[in-house]
């Protein structure tokens, strides 16, 4: 086994909300500086994958802490290196040469993908550059169209391992957790942003290329009201005040990924409910405007405020009342009046 730092520890210091007031100051403080711990790469010869855990037959080691965000129990981990040596004996194990491995119990969601797997791929590629290494991602992701365009960006195969079934991998790359989640490398999501919105080309007549311009200038509110939990209850006034100053009504789980990269491309203003749509603000040129509404219950989730200053995009919010404090499934009334004095000064 070989260790390898590739990113130094650091501070990661943050832009306030622009809209931050003296009484709420205390929401962000916490997140205004932050330490990231050092992130490093471990090259492995003969590990075997199971279910998501990888193992090391030759001292018994597992590496859990790199495919999981909890603790796994000894009678686990036993009974995974039980199932490894049966597969062996068995002869029923199959063989990959050469793979990345940079997921966990969470990568099968949209936020998680682009802001946890995304950013440990490209630290893995930064030692691991030859394109036969494939990216090893569990076989319920392959539905998501994300998964698939991820391999096309980044030129690499995905390999959909299948539940149950024991792999033997004679080389493997594991990059460790880029931080807590929530938590960014400032560089690595701008590359992944440089990654997905690089212009696309196209030949003219004359068979040179032309970069594909668009122009920047969509105000875009994300809706949740199709989705299954998490709405805004007075959602018919929000998006009668929002047409007013010219921002488009989108429904984001109805869209290909591709369709919301180019849509994001073109945005100038993007307004949204806590929720995986304002992942999208990856997408966004730097200097442009995002509004989260907010659970005014919830004093803690404040991954999106990281993530627009990560990508030097100016940060607003407004805090509604919910209700519930669990952030993941409250419906929220939002206050028109305040939305609007917000989207005022987003204006100026």
């Amino acid at each position: 086994m070989k260790k390898q730092e590739v990113i130094e520890a650091k501070i990661a210091k943050r832009n306030p909300a622009q809209n931050v007031t003296l009484k709420e100051t205390s929401l962000f403080a916490h997140e205004l500086e932050k330490n990231i711990p050092s992130v490093h790469v471990l090259e492995l010869s003969t590990v075997y994958l199971l279910n998501g855990y990888l193992l090391d037959l030759s001292d018994f080691k597992t590496f859990n802490s790199y495919t999981h965000t909890y603790p796994i129990s000894k009678s686990r981990t036993l009974l995974n290196f039980a199932k490894v040596v049966l597969s062996n004996f068995l002869s029923k194990t199959k063989t990959i040469e050469n793979a990345i491995f940079a997921t966990d119990n969470w990568s099968d969601g949209y936020f998680h993908w682009l802001t946890d797997v995304i950013p440990r791929v490209l630290v893995a590629q930064k030692i691991e550059k030859r394109e036969n290494t494939e990216l090893l991602v569990p076989k319920e992701l392959e539905k998501y169209d994300f998964t698939q365009i991820t391999g096309e960006k980044l030129n690499r195969k995905i390999y959909f391992y299948e539940s149950n079934q024991v792999y033997k991998i004679n080389k493997l790359i594991l990059p460790s957790h880029i931080g807590n989640s929530g938590n960014y490398d400032k560089e690595l999501m701008q590359e992944a942003r440089k990654l997905f919105t690089q212009s696309s080309k196209i030949e003219s007549n004359e068979g040179t290329e032309n970069v594909i311009k668009q122009k920047i200038n969509r105000k875009i509110y994300i809706s949740r009201q199709k989705s299954r939990f998490r709405k805004i209850n007075n959602e018919e006034q929000v998006q009668k005040l929002l047409k007013k100053y010219n921002y488009e009504i989108h429904y984001f789980e109805e869209y290909s990924f591709e369709k919301q990269i180019e849509l994001m491309k073109q945005t100038v203003s993007l307004v949204g409910l806590h929720g995986a749509g304002l992942t999208n603000m990856l997408f966004i040129n730097p200097n442009t405007k995002v509004l989260e509404i907010r659970n005014q219950a919830d004093k803690h989730n404040n991954c999106y405020f990281s993530l627009a200053s990560d990508l030097e995009v100016d940060y607003y919010y407004l805090l509604s009342e919910g209700d519930s404090a669990e952030t993941h499934t409250v419906n929220v009334d939002v206050d028109i009046e305040k939305l609007e004095q917000i989207i005022l000064e987003m204006e100026k």
